[in-house]
């Protein structure tokens, strides 16, 4: 991008928003991303010097820059009350200042929606990205928050705020059971990526201690085996190469699955309650052998 057009276009833009007369200085930067923009104040003693950090492609470039100007447009108008101690700390709540971040930028780019001002940031991206962060809510209810947002004329820094604590007061009463919906249960695994959490899943405490045994048996018993968890269940490597796996569901049952390296394939079986652990941990340690032994498996 052209320095000399972003600052044109800049100067285009403060008129336009009738705030020229509160800014002294503009600054422009270029980056190498779209998702870097960002622009800065610094306030001095009866004006504002602004900073704004563009990506370098040309592309939607005057809606681009108008959007930026939009945050400070809102710091400037005393109807929008901009009170920056009020808002979540970055340090101690990372989450809810992120949060934060994407409400304000909802209502900026609805209104850039309303005045036909092509931008980058389009209704359908800035919904993904709100979906993509709000990992915990299923996706219906995270797309009913994000359209009344969206739909909301104006705001206050005071309501940008609240909402941030209470997106839940955007969610219409569902009747159904949300807590186990396909997304929120993935995401929570991805959140929170642990063994244990994954054993946890059993509602049975007596197979939850048969399944602790599969995972001491495995881990004592066969060497230089690493245990790794994700999202879907628990992988064991052995030279860098999954050889088994342990899938937890809430129905009692556990997936369990082996390489078997003399048919070069993967073998699952269930099981359950009532398996026989001692058999279970026998076909392990043999298939184990089998793998160890062979160093080109």
């Amino acid at each position: 991008m052209d320095l000399d057009n972003g600052e044109i276009i800049a100067n285009e833009v403060i008129n336009s928003l009738e705030i020229s007369h509160f800014i002294r200085n503009i600054y422009i930067e270029n980056t190498n991303s779209p998702w870097n923009e960002k622009s800065f104040i610094k306030r001095k003693k009866d004006y504002l010097d602004v900073k704004i950090t563009i990506w370098e492609d040309d592309r939607f470039l005057y809606g681009r820059i108008y959007r930026l100007f939009l945050y400070i447009f809102d710091v400037l108008n005393p109807h929008f009350q901009y009170k920056p101690q009020i808002a979540p700390d970055e340090n101690k709540e990372p989450k809810m200042k992120e949060r934060h971040n994407q409400i304000w930028s909802i209502y900026v780019d609805s209104r850039m929606e309303r005045r036909g001002i092509e931008t980058f940031y389009d209704k359908l991206l800035r919904r993904n990205i709100l979906i993509d962060a709000e990992k915990e809510i299923t996706w219906e209810e995270t797309n009913e928050i994000f359209q009344k947002l969206w739909e909301k004329d104006s705001y206050t820094y005071q309501e940008i705020t609240d909402y941030t604590y209470n997106l839940n007061k955007l969610i219409e009463k569902h009747t159904h059971d949300t807590a186990y919906m396909f997304e929120t249960e993935i995401n929570r695994y991805l959140l929170e990526p642990f063994v244990q959490k994954h054993i946890d899943k059993i509602p049975s405490a007596t197979f939850r201690n048969s399944i602790n045994e599969l995972l001491n048996f495995t881990a004592y018993n066969c060497k230089d085996i690493y245990i790794e968890s994700s999202y879907f269940g628990i992988s064991f490597f052995y030279q860098k190469k999954v050889v088994f796996e342990m899938i937890p569901t809430k129905e009692n049952n556990l997936f369990l699955t082996l390489f078997n390296p003399v048919s070069n394939a993967y073998e699952t079986r269930v099981v359950t309650e009532d398996s026989n652990i001692t058999e279970v941990q026998g076909h392990i340690k043999e298939m184990y052998n089998k793998v160890s032994i062979n160093p080109h498996f």
